[in-house]
C-alpha cells in the first residue's frame, strides 16, 4: 500500500514538473504603437515585479541631463547623467546600492517616436557597467564613429552578467 501511494506521489511529482518547465518560449512581436511610445531614454526590465513585491530599477534611477552634441571631430556624442535617488517610498529608509548596464544605438533616421520608420542603428556600442551608489550620480557618454548618426536611443537594464 505504501509503495502504491509513494509511487502514485512520485508520478504526480514529475507531471507536474514536466507541466510546470518550459525551455522554449514564443517571443511576441512588439505592437508598433509601443515602439512608437518609445523615448531616448528606454528601461527594458519590468517597473514592478508582482511576485515578490518589489520595484524595479527604474524605480530608482533619475535622469539628470540628457544630450546630444559634437566633438572637435564632428562626431556625435551622447551624455546622459544617471542618479540614484535612494529610496523610492516614504516607508524605504535606505533605498539599495546597485549596478545597471547601459548601451547606446545610433540612427540616421527618426526613431518611430519622432516620426520615422524604425531602422537598424548604424552603430551600437557595447553594454557598459554603471555602479549606482546612493545618492550618487554617474556620467554616462559614447562616441559614434559615424558622422551621419543623428538620432540615439540608450537602452538601460539592471546588471547584465
Amino acid at each position: 500500500m505504501r509503495k502504491k501511494v509513494l509511487l502514485i506521489v512520485l508520478s504526480g511529482l514529475v507531471l507536474l514538473s514536466l507541466a510546470s518547465c518550459q525551455t522554449v518560449h514564443n517571443a511576441a512581436k512588439v505592437d508598433s504603437e509601443d515602439v512608437a511610445k518609445e523615448g531616448t531614454i528606454v528601461f527594458v526590465r519590468p517597473t514592478k515585479h508582482p511576485v515578490l513585491g518589489v520595484r524595479s530599477i527604474s524605480d530608482y534611477v533619475e535622469i539628470t541631463y540628457e544630450k546630444l552634441d559634437r566633438n572637435e571631430a564632428g562626431l556625435p556624442k551622447v551624455s546622459v547623467g544617471f542618479r540614484n535617488k535612494g529610496g523610492a517610498r516614504f516607508y524605504d529608509t535606505k533605498g539599495p546600492d546597485y549596478q545597471i548596464s547601459v548601451k547606446t544605438s545610433f540612427y540616421t533616421t527618426p526613431l518611430p517616436s519622432m516620426g520615422g520608420s524604425m531602422s537598424p542603428p548604424v552603430y551600437e556600442t557595447n553594454w557598459q557597467t554603471l555602479t549606482m551608489l546612493r545618492g550618487g550620480t554617474n556620467h554616462y557618454s559614447c562616441l559614434c564613429p559615424n558622422k551621419d548618426a543623428v538620432y540615439y536611443q540608450v537602452t538601460v537594464s539592471e546588471l547584465l552578467k
